[in-house]
């Protein structure tokens, strides 16, 4: 990494530092948001089982929200959640899956206030994730998720980071907390590509205009950034879903016009395609709640 890179990268590192909060008052000010939002409304956590053990989702339900679902690829039982779920008498409903799964999605179903925090930046496609993501948020969707500086002259900047050197690694985990850089795989730590593994790992930097720009793509619309977290790069944001049909066609439509074209049938439009069909969860073959 050149001495440019680690200067823009301390930098950044300096002025983000100043006023951060401590931990809990960081954890406090996100479930302060949830206490707000949640009431009166249908709430989905997702990815909210590892480190956390469903935490986001009691809190919404104890704080009146109408129906909650914990969404994770984990299992439930491994942590302390099915636990205190029993011993609470919790009605919280608990749906195993990947987000990058429209089956598994279309078991979520639509939710009024969705929030994911640390999922998207261990998978290789945050862009999917979030368009899944749209298509069960109605009304608030709350992302936190780590990132870089802005990049001089760059906008929309990201790193890739399997597979840097040991020096490239060092310099971007440096603006984290040290406690937490063991944990931080792929980043803090080597990546892992052991077969199974690949979602423990970081995958990508993302910068907050990518985000941004990302969040747009997907058919959002940032309306607030909370840079609470208390190392300097980290970033929740809210976002609103935009009433507008997704800009990719599902991926069943080009199989779709081949076996109607066999089959003697007319094709699926493909300007207009939208105009009929529910948005945006026809782009991932997931019916609207």
């Amino acid at each position: 990494m050149s001495l440019l890179t680690r200067a823009w990268i301390a930098a950044a590192r300096a002025r983000r530092r100043r006023g951060r909060p401590s931990p809990d008052d960081w954890e406090r000010s996100r479930l302060d948001w949830v206490r707000e939002h949640a009431p009166g409304r249908s709430f989905a956590d997702v990815g909210g089982l590892f480190a956390h053990a469903g935490n986001v989702a009691f809190a919404a339900e104890r704080a009146g929200a109408t129906a909650v679902t914990e969404f994770d690829a984990g299992d439930a039982h491994l942590t302390g959640f099915t636990a205190r779920h029993e011993a609470e008498g919790s009605r919280i409903r608990v749906v195993q899956g990947d987000l990058e799964d429209p089956v598994s999605v279309e078991r979520l179903g639509p939710h009024d206030v969705v929030w994911c925090t640390g999922v998207v930046y261990h998978t290789p496609n945050p862009v999917r994730q979030l368009m899944l993501l749209r298509t069960v948020t109605r009304e608030l969707l709350y992302l936190g998720t780590h990132t870089i500086p802005e990049v001089p002259g760059l906008r929309h900047a990201c790193v890739y980071y399997p597979h840097l050197d040991a020096g490239d690694r060092r310099a971007y985990a440096a603006p984290h907390w040290e406690p937490e850089r063991e944990g931080m795989v792929g980043l803090g730590t080597p990546f892992d590509d052991a077969p199974m593994h690949g979602h423990a790992n970081f995958w990508w930097g993302i910068s907050p205009s990518a985000l941004r720009a990302m969040l747009r793509t997907a058919r959002f619309e940032v309306v607030e950034e909370r840079r609470n977290h208390q190392t300097p790069f980290n970033l929740d944001v809210v976002a609103r879903p935009v009433a507008r049909p997704p800009s990719l066609p599902p991926p069943s439509y080009y199989r779709e016009r081949a076996e109607r074209r066999e089959r003697g049938e007319p094709e699926p439009p493909l300007d207009g395609y939208y105009d009929e069909r529910p948005e945006p969860s026809a782009a991932f073959g997931t019916p609207p709640g």
